[in-house]
C-alpha cells in the first residue's frame, strides 16, 4: 500500500475535567460504544499510530453560554498539539456572533462547528442564517453535523436551504451531507456548492451509495474523517480502503482535497 499523507477532518476533543461525562454523552445518544476518550493528548496518540499527520478538532456548545469557554479550550489545544487546526463553537442563540468570530479567528481558529440536534436549532432558522452570514463574512469554514433518522433540526434538505440563502458559505457537511438521511442527502445539494466528510456513515451505508455520492458530487468534493473519539483511526482506514478508489482518489480524499481547500499546498 502507498505512504498516503492524511489528515482527520472531523475530531470532538474535550477538557480533562469533563471528557468521560462528554464522551459517555455522545455514545448514549447515538448508542455506539465509543473507541476512546476524547482528550488531545489521546487523539494525537491514536492517531500517529495510524500515520495521521494532521487532526481538525472541535467541539459543540449545547448552550450559548460555552460558546466563549469552548472557543479558549480548542484554542489551547491548538497552542500545545501544532498537528491540531482548531474549529471554534458557535450557537443561533449566542448574542455576541460578530465579537465571538472575531476573537476566534485572533486565536487562529480556522473555522466553526456545529452540531444542531445538540445544540436545538433549525439550520434554517433565521437566527441561524444570520450567524451562517457572519461566518461567511469573516472568511470561516464551518463544520456542521447533517441529518438524523430522530431530529429534524439538521436534515439535508435545511443545509441546502442555508447554501442558497449564504451564497460564498465555506460549509463541510458531516457524514456525506446527511446522517441516516443519505438518499435525500444524495440529491438535494447542488455539486460545486459544498463539501463533504466522510466520518460515521460507511459502517451503516453500502458501497454502491458511497459511490453514487462520489459520482454526483465528485472526489474533489470529499474529506476523509474518523468522528473520533466515536471511531477508531485504523479501523476507519480498513473500511476507507475497501472501497477499492484508485491511488489518486485515495490521495485526494485523504488529503489533497482539504489541503487544496485550506490552503496547505
Amino acid at each position: 500500500m502507498p505512504d498516503y499523507r492524511i489528515i482527520d477532518v472531523h475530531n470532538h476533543i474535550y477538557p480533562e475535567k469533563i471528557v468521560s461525562k462528554a464522551t459517555d454523552a455522545i455514545g448514549d445518544f447515538y448508542d455506539i460504544n465509543m473507541q476512546h476518550l476524547g482528550t488531545g493528548d489521546e487523539l494525537v496518540e491514536a492517531g500517529k499510530r495510524a500515520g495521521i499527520e494532521k487532526f481538525v478538532v472541535c467541539s459543540a456548545a449545547t448552550i450559548p453560554q460555552q460558546v466563549p469557554t469552548i472557543n479558549n479550550f480548542i484554542a489551547a489545544e491548538c497552542e500545545k498539539h501544532p498537528e491540531f487546526i482548531g474549529f471554534g463553537t458557535l450557537h443561533a442563540e449566542f448574542e455576541d456572533t460578530e465579537n465571538e468570530i472575531a476573537r476566534m479567528k485572533e486565536m487562529g481558529l480556522r473555522g466553526v462547528k456545529l452540531h444542531p440536534d445538540f445544540q436545538k436549532f433549525y439550520l434554517d432558522d433565521p437566527k441561524a442564517i444570520e450567524m451562517f452570514k457572519a461566518i461567511r463574512d469573516n472568511d470561516m469554514w464551518v463544520l456542521v453535523h447533517v441529518g438524523d433518522d430522530r431530529y429534524d433540526y439538521s436534515q439535508p434538505e435545511r443545509m441546502a436551504r442555508v447554501i442558497e440563502k449564504v451564497p460564498g458559505l465555506k460549509v463541510i457537511a458531516a457524514h456525506f451531507g446527511g446522517y441516516r438521511r443519505w438518499a435525500s442527502a444524495l440529491n438535494v445539494y447542488k455539486p460545486g456548492t459544498i463539501y463533504f466528510d466522510i466520518s460515521s456513515s460507511m459502517h451503516f451505508m453500502d458501497e454502491e451509495l458511497v459511490y453514487s455520492f462520489f459520482d454526483r458530487y465528485g472526489i474533489e468534493s470529499f474529506f476523509w474523517g474518523t468522528d473520533f473519539p466515536m471511531w477508531d483511526h485504523k479501523e476507519e482506514l480498513e473500511l476507507f480502503f475497501d472501497l477499492g478508489l484508485s491511488e489518486k482518489d485515495n490521495k485526494m480524499i485523504l488529503y489533497e482535497n482539504f489541503a487544496k481547500a485550506f490552503g496547505l499546498v
